[in-house]
């Protein structure tokens, strides 16, 4: 099982380095979105770079890509033993990939998008969870940073809870440790709240950009 969890690892970071923000900058503008705005190669700075139509493409490249990489481990990979385990590990791996993409200099996304394909793809109602106060919060503060990073801490929390006591609402074998999963899904979170550190400052010096004052945008 180990060379499995191994070959689970490498398939999710080769899928997550595969960094769409950065993809669809160079394919259709002939530019990177690292160049621009936050230099971030995620789905916000692409829309507000490229506008909403490009965002859109990223954030469901970005989203796909780790239901791959977890299906691909479950289905293929693990041979019918520990799926779970391999699809966390491939999740994880997935995200890890998209943040610091071996095809593209390191530089990547925050992860958000890929977070949240993770729990889709492992655990649909934690998915459901986090995006209820991503929403709440969004809808109140009109900024996406602060409704991430909330959003991130009910991920490891909610995916804990519902395998210790709501496993029943898991499907057939899409059951796992709750511990374990846990575990992975804090590691998930503590990457995504990582990775938007700056904004984490700009917060609280109450100088992060709101919905609606996007800088201007790269033709």
């Amino acid at each position: 099982m180990v060379l499995r969890y191994l070959l689970c690892a490498l398939t999710g970071y080769l899928l997550g380095s595969l960094n769409f923000g950065i993809i669809v900058s160079k394919l259709l503008y002939k530019k990177d979105v690292r160049n621009y705005g936050s230099k971030n190669a995620g789905m916000t700075n692409t829309a507000r770079t490229f506008g909403k139509n490009a965002g859109a493409l990223v954030f469901t490249g970005d989203f796909i890509k780790p239901v791959a990489a977890c299906y691909i481990a479950i289905f293929l990979i693990s041979g019918g033993k520990n799926i779970m385990t391999c699809g966390y590990i491939a999740g994880l791996a997935t995200i890890i990939g998209h943040v610091f993409p071996v095809f593209f200099g390191f530089k990547g996304g925050k992860g958000v998008a890929t977070m949240f394909g993770m729990a889709l793809a492992l655990c649909p109602c934690a998915a459901v969870i986090m995006s209820i106060p991503f929403f709440a919060c969004l809808l109140i503060s009109k900024t996406v940073s602060l409704s991430s990073i909330i959003a991130s801490l009910f991920f490891p929390v909610s995916t804990f809870l519902i395998y210790k006591y709501f496993a029943f609402l898991c499907p057939g074998a899409f059951v796992a440790k709750p511990l374990f999963a846990g575990v992975i899904a804090l590691a998930a979170s503590l990457i995504v709240i990582f990775m938007h550190r700056t904004n984490i400052r700009r917060i609280l010096k109450g100088e992060e950009r709101k919905i609606g004052k996007n800088a201007k945008r790269e033709k």
